[in-house]
Formats: structure tokens, sequence, C-alpha cells
């Protein structure tokens, strides 16, 4: 028996990085087998062409095989379809899917499509999901796949100085290109007390103009923003205001959290997000209800209450850095299909 995993390529950001981490980790330190798919148009595909395209991804798949296929592909809906419907010709065949991100829930205007969407999902033998919370929303929905692993959250697998430590300021940092998608809580930063250090390039932005805006830059590789956010110090920040995205939230696991961690820096979430206990109990930085509460909180903290957090937070972040989240939930998903 052999173990495979789809790894996604011609697409970048976050989706891309996201499935190429798994990927790489599932390769070395588990040995797993790549089976490589391409971001392209499908519908530019005759069904002659797309058979042969799905022949060459499952080349290596034999009999008796286990098939970990990330999704979504973002490759369209039909093609994750026909990609599952290709495993059919193979005997006892194990099929576990991991769900990265609902696309029917990111974007209202596809909710329609959802049932589709659980329709391909109820084919998997077991499933991979991001939260709890999810789990309850897509069985409420008609998923009936009977095993599930839990992922909770992402690895950070860079490689920084961990001597420096974060320096204590009364300051947010929030990684993400708010210049290409404006956030609306980015342009109207009030706060005199409480910086906000954004991950864009140094210029002059007008809704920035004599605000506490700081740039740190923008960086195209996890170690360069890996260190850049650790230099700065301060919090982390994982928020949106987009209400769809807001309530997305509640239910995925974020790859930001586990850059912040992994950068060794406390985080601020809101109390809805599926880690916020975590964040809590374990004392990782701040679960709020709103971002006057957390610049609130960030301007009354003491030095002594950071540097605990902080400490913490490394401490944590040791696990995002080596990768033990991602090596543990592909194992645990193996020992549940094939042995509970």
């Amino acid at each position: 028996m052999r173990v495979h995993i789809t790894n996604l390529y011609g697409i970048g950001g976050t989706t891309g990085k996201a499935q190429q981490m798994v990927a790489d980790i599932a390769k070395r330190d588990l040995h797993f087998n790549e089976l490589g798919i391409y971001k392209y148009p499908m519908h530019s595909d005759t069904a002659d062409m797309l058979r042969t395209r799905l022949d060459g991804i499952v080349a290596s798949v034999g009999h008796g095989d286990v098939v970990i296929f990330q999704l979504p592909t973002w490759n369209c809906i039909e093609f994750d379809e026909a990609l599952v419907a290709h495993f059919n010709g193979y005997r006892e065949l194990k099929k576990i899917f991991f769900l990265h991100d609902v696309p029917p829930l990111m974007d209202h205007r596809a909710l329609k499509e959802l049932d589709r969407y659980i329709a391909l999902y109820n084919r998997a033998d077991l499933m991979i999901l991001p939260s709890q919370n999810m789990a309850d929303f897509l069985y409420s929905k008609g998923l009936t796949v009977k095993k599930t692993v839990i992922q909770r959250m992402w690895d950070a697998p860079v490689d920084i100085d961990l001597g420096e430590k974060p320096p204590f300021r009364r300051r947010v940092n929030f990684a993400a290109d708010v210049i290409r998608v404006p956030r609306p809580f980015v342009q109207n930063w009030d706060s005199d007390e409480v910086e906000l250090a954004i991950t864009a390039p140094s210029g002059e932005y007008a809704w920035a103009r004599g605000k506490n805006i700081r740039c740190l830059g923008w960086f195209n590789h996890e170690n360069l923003l890996a260190d850049a956010l650790r230099k700065s110090g301060g919090f982390g920040l994982l928020w949106h205001d987009d209400p769809v995205w807001s309530e997305y939230m509640k239910r995925n696991a974020c790859c930001k959290l586990g850059t912040y961690l992994g950068a060794g820096l406390p985080v601020i979430v809101h109390g809805s997000v599926p880690e916020a206990e975590t964040v809590r109990r374990k004392n990782l930085g701040l679960a709020v209800d709103s971002l006057e509460e957390a610049v609130n909180q960030v301007a009354r903290v003491t030095k002594e209450q950071y540097a605990e957090m902080a400490k913490n937070a490394d401490s944590f972040g040791s696990l995002v850095r080596n990768s033990y989240f991602s090596r543990k939930l592909l194992t645990d998903a193996i020992f549940r299909l094939l042995y509970d």
C-alpha cells in the first residue's frame, strides 16, 4: 500500500502555499507520493483531453492505495468531481479529502452550490476538516462521511533567529495585502496609543496620512515575513471586517494564525474563531469581541504581561515551526482510516 497526496501548482498566494506546504511535509517526513495538479481553465479541455490529463495525474496510483486529495483544486468543482470519479477504477482504493476551503461559504453568490460540494465530500472515506465548527456545520447540511479528523491549526515551517525576542511595543501587526484588497478597519485606524503595522511597501497612502500606521514592507518569502513580524514586536492580528469572511472565519482554520505564532508573536483573535479558547487557555494573546476592545487591551497591557504571552507564543510556535500539526494530522488520518 502506498499513500499519495495531491499538490496544487500554478496558483500563488496563501491558497497555493498551503497545499504545497502540506505536500512537502508529507513527502519529506512521511514519505508520501505526490500527485501533481496544475491550475488551468478546465473548460478548454475536450472529454478526451481531460481523461488524458487525469490519467497522467493518477499514473502512480495502484489498487489498495490511499489518496489524500487536498480540496479544492480551484479548477472548478467539475474537475474535482472528475478526478474523484477517475479513482473508481482502482480496487479497494481509500480516499481522504483534506478540506482547505469551502468555496460556497466564501462567496454567498455561490451558496446555492453547497449541496453539490457536500455530495462530492460524501464520496470520501475520511475527511480532514479545519475545525469542529466546520464539521458540525457540514453535518447539519447533509455530510454523511463517518470518519473525520480535525485540523485545528496550520503550520508555519519558518527558519528564523530565535535568539532575538519580540520587543514589547503597543503595536498591532496585520499581515495581509491591504493595498490590493483594502480593509476598512485599516484605512479607518484612529488610535493614537496603539500603532498599526501593515505588510505593505513604504509609500504615500492617502488613507494612512497623519495616522498611527507603519509599513513593514512586502515579503514574498515566509522566512522574511516571520523575521519582520518578530522584529516588529507587539501582537499579530487575525481579523476581517467583511461579514461573509467574518462568518467563514468562525469555521475555518486560518494560515495567518500559524504565521504569527511561528514568528513568536502573541495574537489577537475574535472570540468566535475556532481556536479562541486555545488562545485564552494557553495565554497566547487576546481573544476579543471587537477591535475597540483589542486596542484598549493592548493600550493597557504591561511589559510583564506581554513578556509572558510572548514566551507562551514562542513555545507554542515551536510546534508550527517544526510542522508537528501537519505530521500529526496526516498520521492520525491514516490511523483513523485504517485502524479505528
